[in-house]
């Protein structure tokens, strides 16, 4: 007999923005470069996620996309739109919705933050936001998502603008895709990126270049963003539930367990009490973006027993009827991706059983301690990082040779889960990065080569991109190439 799943809401969020592109992630709007996928490869990954326990594939409309470019109808946005028409229609046909986000006020690829008391950007949001719910319209959930990148502190600019401009386009998504189940997205202090959450920049124009000048930060602001405290917490909560009957009724509200940037109620408050009345008037479920998978840095992630534990929070804070698996890496985490489906379906589940079952079936039975070894790439410091062991680097290097050995041994021609991308390929990426793990864990690695091995494998293709605006690509290779130092 099959379990039936704790969660019924399990979103698969593949983020490939332009700020992450890297060789495991789709290119969807750069034509001449490379890690286009085809319609086959969307069928072959959407299969694998739903074996492994997704109903759900989420995505972003980035802010390249987000852009009056797509209102005249140029090549790039037009062509997104009909591939991910398509990818709608497999997702479909193998019994899974389709969800998109937008940050409901970033434009472009400088990442210019829209004001919507100025009437003339007003209307250009409006107007960019029709045309993709217009464009998207066989999407089946649509998320209004407050920011980062995104969110105004210009005119008078609060986290009230947000909850009414959200009201707003609830009606206007609802006039292009009637079907439509609409998500309001609280991430945040809450919510990232409007009125005090940002700091204050004099005579801030919008531009993202602008607003990330170090000039302005202060003691108590040391970040651009993420500045909510208790107070602000209160007041914006407050008001969305003031708000809230105005929202569809089958209306879904993204809330976290905390409204820190890692959903902890590390600053900006406990968000359990506020999840627990919101669930009083609709839906609820998280959006806890770093728990499986950070930003930057690619490798291959073990963060299970964490991934585990939020789901027990989770079933035990409030009556949440699921949440969102994020990645930037869907040809790579495979294994994240297959506890995360099982651990939305039965939380109790052992992570490390789980982890061994997962390279039991992929490696062979022989190699299932792959599944334990696995955890010593859980050693790059960055965002939802939070290591069940610290080792010294002789023990890693250990750790890693015996990791090359096992993946140079196994024979996955007996694979038996439907892996996207097949299972060599998986195996071949999982040596590189055992490989380079294990030069770092020594006592003289030559960085230099290093940085230069981890852009060819994973970032070549910003040689045949722009750079994005935060030049994330440029700081993961520098810091890749320094970890274990």
């Amino acid at each position: 007999m099959h379990m039936m799943p704790c969660f019924t809401h399990r979103s698969c969020y593949v983020n490939f923005a332009e700020h992450l592109q890297n060789r495991w992630n789709p290119n969807l709007y750069y034509r001449n470069a490379p890690n286009q996928w085809s319609a086959d490869d969307w069928e072959r990954f959407l299969q694998m996620i739903k074996a492994f326990g997704f109903n759900i594939l989420e995505y972003w409309v980035p802010p390249t996309l987000f852009n009056p470019s797509a209102l005249r109808g140029e090549p790039v946005p037009t062509q997104f739109a009909a591939t991910m028409r398509r990818v709608t229609d497999i997702a479909h046909r193998l019994g899974l919705k389709t969800k998109f986000i937008v940050t409901v006020n970033t434009i472009g690829a400088e990442w210019f933050f829209a004001c919507p008391h100025i009437p003339e950007q007003k209307e250009l949001i409006l107007s960019l936001w029709r045309h993709w719910a217009r464009e998207l319209a066989g999407t089946d959930i649509v998320s209004i998502f407050p920011g980062d990148p995104g969110g105004c502190n210009r005119n008078c600019c609060t986290h009230e603008t947000f909850v009414d401009l959200s009201l707003e386009l609830c009606d206007l998504i609802r006039q292009e895709n009637p079907r439509a189940q609409i998500e309001i997205n609280t991430w945040g202090t809450p919510f990232t990126g409007w009125g005090s959450d940002l700091w204050h920049v004099p005579d801030w124009d919008g531009s993202w270049k602008k607003l990330i000048d170090e000039k302005n930060k202060t003691p108590d602001r040391p970040l651009y963003i993420w500045n909510g405290k208790s107070d602000r917490t209160r007041a914006a909560m407050e008001y969305f539930l003031k708000r809230l009957s105005g929202f569809p009724a089958d209306c879904l509200v993204g809330i976290n367990l905390g409204f820190s940037p890692d959903g902890d109620p590390t600053h900006g408050g406990d968000a359990r009490p506020w999840a627990r009345e919101v669930a009083k008037h609709r839906q609820i479920v998280t959006w806890d973006y770093s728990v499986s998978e950070g930003e930057l840095i690619c490798y291959p992630h073990w963060r299970l027993p964490r991934l585990a534990a939020r789901r027990r929070e989770e079933r035990t804070a409030a009556p949440y009827s699921g949440g969102m698996n994020y990645t930037m890496s869907p040809k790579l985490n495979l294994l994240t991706f297959f506890a995360a489906g099982q651990l939305f379906i039965n939380p109790d589940a052992d992570p490390d059983q789980l982890s061994r079952n997962f390279c039991a079936g992929v490696f062979g039975e022989e190699h299932a301690r792959l599944g334990e070894l696995f955890e010593a790439f859980e050693v790059v410091p960055g965002w939802g990082h939070h290591p069940r062991r610290l080792w010294s680097k002789p023990v890693l290097r250990t750790l890693y040779a015996e990791m090359i050995e096992r993946l140079e041994a196994a024979d996955v021609t007996r694979c038996s889960l439907p892996l996207f991308p097949d299972p060599e390929t998986y195996r071949q990426d999982l040596l590189w990065f055992a490989r380079a793990f294990h030069e770092l864990a020594g006592d003289h690695p030559d960085r230099v080569q290093i940085r230069k091995a981890y852009w060819k494998k994973a970032l070549a293709i910003y040689d045949s991109i722009p750079m994005s605006a935060d030049e994330r690509a440029e700081h993961a290779a520098h810091r890749f190439a320094d970890l274990l130092s």
